[in-house]
C-alpha cells in the first residue's frame, strides 16, 4: 500500500451514487453516500494491492463527512490522477485509460524530514527514517478514544517487526506534556513520544484525531499512510519482506 499525498482537488459532475467508507477495505462499513456531482474534496490516494482507495471529505447539509472512496471512476478522482500525473510528470495509471485495469502503486508524498528534540519526559530523541529499515510515525490526539486505540494498536506491530528492523514513534497532540502524561501512564505505549508542538501532522496530512501512522521506509520516503492498524500491519510486513 503506497500513499499518495497531493493538493486537495474539487470537482462537480453529474452521475451516480458513491459510497463513502470508514477504511479502504471493501468489507468496512459505510458512513455516507454521495452523489457524483457532490463537491469532493480528495484530500490523498491509499492505494491497496488490487483497488485504489482515496482520502476525501465532502459536506452535505453543513457538515463535512470524512472517509474513503474504493475505485477510480469518479470524476473528482480522476481529476487528483491527472493532476498527480501532471506534477509528477508521470503518466496517468492504466486503470483509468482502461476499465479493469490496476494503478500502478507509486509514491509521490514529501519525504519525511527527521526530526530532534525532546520526548514527553524531557529526554533528547531522534527520529531519522534513514537509521532503520522502516519506522512507523503515529501522529494522535491524546483526548480521542478513535486515536488511544490505533496507538496501542500500533504497539503491537512494533512488537512483532522490532527484531526486522522496525523502529516506532508517536507525535502526540496535547495542551502540553503534562496532559499527554496523564494518559500515557495508563496506555502502557513502550516506543517514544513527542509533543506535536511544530504541527508535523497539517504537514504530512495525518488525522490525529483518528490516530494516523506513516509507513517511512529507509530512505525516508513515505510508503504509506493509513489510520487503521491492519493496514499498517499489512505495509510494514511487505516493506520488510523485501529487504
Amino acid at each position: 500500500m503506497r500513499t499518495l499525498i497531493l493538493p486537495f482537488v474539487f470537482i462537480a459532475g453529474a452521475g451516480a451514487s458513491i459510497p463513502v467508507r470508514d477504511a479502504c477495505g471493501e468489507d468496512s462499513a459505510i458512513v455516507a453516500t454521495v452523489q457524483e456531482n457532490d463537491r469532493i474534496q480528495v484530500r490523498h490516494g491509499v492505494i491497496g494491492e488490487t483497488v485504489p482507495c482515496y482520502a476525501v471529505s465532502v459536506t452535505q447539509g453543513g457538515v463535512e463527512i470524512r472517509g474513503f472512496i474504493l475505485g477510480n471512476t469518479a470524476p473528482a478522482i480522476q481529476q487528483f490522477e491527472r493532476v498527480r500525473a501532471l506534477e509528477t510528470r508521470l503518466a496517468i495509471p492504466s486503470s483509468l485509460a482502461a476499465p479493469g485495469g490496476t494503478a500502478a502503486a507509486i509514491s509521490t508524498g514529501p519525504p519525511f524530514a527527521p526530526w530532534r528534540g525532546f520526548d514527553v519526559s524531557g529526554k533528547r530523541m531522534e527520529v531519522d527514517p534513514s537509521t532503520s529499515k522502516a519506522t512507523l510515525v503515529t501522529f494522535w490526539d491524546c483526548e480521542s478514544k478513535a486515536a488511544q486505540r490505533n496507538a496501542q494498536n500500533i504497539l503491537k506491530t512494533e512488537s512483532e517487526f522490532r527484531a526486522k528492523g522496525l523502529k516506532a514513534f508517536g507525535f502526540v497532540e496535547a495542551a502540553n506534556a503534562g496532559r499527554a502524561g496523564y494518559y500515557l501512564d495508563d496506555m502502557g505505549l513502550d516506543y517514544p513520544q513527542v509533543l506535536d508542538e511544530r504541527r508535523l501532522a497539517s504537514k504530512y496530512k495525518a488525522d490525529s484525531n483518528k490516530g494516523t501512522t506513516l509507513v517511512i521506509d529507509a530512505s525516508n520516503t513515505i510508503v504509506a499512510m493509513s489510520s487503521n492498524p491492519a493496514e499498517i500491519r499489512a505495509a510494514v510486513a511487505k516493506l520488510l519482506s523485501s529487504e
